[in-house]
């Protein structure tokens, strides 16, 4: 089974090679205009004009589509799998419309397709090797907020359904790696009730983003505290807007050395923490202050207020091209904490990468990445499951580390297509079952595509 798998796999990385390979000669630095329909900025074109005219009236319709073929190997089931996203994104500039300077409105959706490849696969990961799949496909709302600039748009205060992972925490050079965990943190994932506000799951927010000077933001927001209210199960229309769940603060300063510059590779260093009000269950201690061990279920737990995580991340050019500074080598990555590890599964995690844009000589437009992540276990968890008895649970495993290494190229075929193939590999993929559970680390291959229609 394992060599007909990793048949499959060399198969789709060749196809991918080969479709990368066939678009170089039609290469370029500058798309031209849109004169046929390989050269439109989307596959469905102007629609005879009617997209032209929306936009001078201030109205942008995107409309994307991811679609991920995905083949593996080790972890608790081996097969074929596919994942799909639809992402309609609606935004309206109000000064333009009807006049109300400074407003803008945003409305988006998610019409997603597939099973992706964790739940099938029977993988127990905190770092899912994609960052579109969910489970059960469904179509639901996604973002849906209003946005007010002020004193000459140096500050802006957003506010309605929010996702925090498309706010914070972003570089530029990882924002085309395939795997869940770049930007939306795993650890982050772990810690926060319902992995937090992040895909598929914005919820009602405010957000205020400062820019006193183009090289520097300060931004901050309040979320609601859990993506899915009361029900661990609930909200999956989008339509629910969950309230009263505690509530989750983020703070980020950035800054951008290069900022205002056109065609750039990027460049940017941020400071940034959360803190969430809710109350967490303690991993060490009873509520009548006994240690708590994994094999009694009364007395409770106790009620720990608060949560909270540290992070810093960095994104720097080390090497231009000698005629470009939009071409070149990126180095990139993130550190976090969560220092309260009694009441943590996930302790720390570091991530970091290499992104090479145009490495490939006459495809400017093309970014080549090499990147990593490794997330600790916490100690008071470890030591929390530990307490199990083996004779219940025989094969579960004491919680350590979960990591995995990923290599892909994104192929600008033309303004509307992308094709690209990626490999990720994947140490310890079950320590998101309870208990965690020893599996074969995951060889995963598979080609992305993203079509703006």
């Amino acid at each position: 089974m394992a060599h007909f798998v990793l048949d499959q796999v060399a198969k789709w990385v060749l196809l991918a090679f080969i479709l990368v390979q066939a678009t170089s000669l039609q290469a370029h630095t500058d798309y031209p205009p849109p004169d046929d329909i390989s050269q439109s900025a989307t596959l469905t074109g102007e629609w005879h004009g009617v997209r032209q005219r929306l936009r001078q009236a201030g109205i942008t319709l995107e409309v994307t589509q991811i679609a991920d073929f995905m083949l593996n190997t080790g972890g608790n089931e081996q097969g074929g799998y596919f994942d799909g996203l639809l992402f309609p994104d609606l935004n309206v500039d109000l000064a333009r419309l009807i006049g109300w300077q400074g407003a803008s409105f945003n409305v988006s959706a998610y019409v997603i397709q597939g099973e992706g490849i964790t739940t099938p696969s029977g993988l127990r990961g905190y770092l899912s090797p994609t960052n579109i799949e969910y489970s059960p496909a469904v179509t639901k709302l996604a973002e849906l907020w209003l946005q007010q600039e002020l004193f000459d748009n140096r500050l802006a205060i957003k506010l309605g359904q929010i996702e925090g992972d498309i706010n914070f925490n972003i570089l530029g050079s990882a924002d085309f790696f395939i795997n869940g965990s770049w930007g939306w943190l795993g650890s982050w994932s772990a810690n926060l009730p319902g992995s937090g506000p992040t895909y598929p799951y914005p919820v009602p927010a405010v957000q205020l983003i400062l820019q006193p000077d183009p090289e520097w933001t300060v931004q901050a927001a309040v979320f609601n505290g859990s993506p899915t209210g009361n029900d661990p199960e609930g909200n999956t229309n989008g339509l629910r807007f969950p309230i009263g769940q505690g509530a989750l603060t983020f703070l980020e300063f950035s800054y951008v050395p290069e900022a205002g510059q056109e065609d750039t590779l990027p460049h940017a260093y941020k400071l940034g923490a959360w803190y969430h009000s809710g109350e967490f269950d303690s991993y060490t201690t009873r509520d009548t202050g006994e240690p708590r061990d994994a094999d009694e279920d009364d007395p409770p737990p106790q009620a720990l207020r608060g949560n909270y995580a540290l992070y810093f991340s960095l994104d720097r050019p080390l090497w231009y091209e000698s005629d470009t500074r939009s071409r070149g080598l990126n180095l990139f990555g993130t550190l976090t904490i969560n220092p309260q590890s009694d009441r943590n599964v996930a302790h720390w995690l570091v991530d970091a990468g290499l992104a090479y844009t145009g490495l490939i000589p006459g495809r400017p437009l093309d970014r080549t990445g090499i990147g990593m992540t490794w997330l600790e276990m916490s100690p008071d968890y470890a030591a929390f499951i530990r307490t199990m008895d083996p004779s219940e649970e025989p094969d579960f495993a004491i919680p350590s580390h979960e990591a995995f290494l990923e290599l892909t190229h994104q192929a600008v075929v033309n303004p509307w297509l992308k094709i690209q193939p990626f490999f990720q590999y994947v140490v310890n993929p079950g320590q998101n079952d309870f208990p965690p559970r020893t599996y074969p680390d995951m060889a995963v291959g598979g080609i992305r595509l993203v079509i703006s229609l």
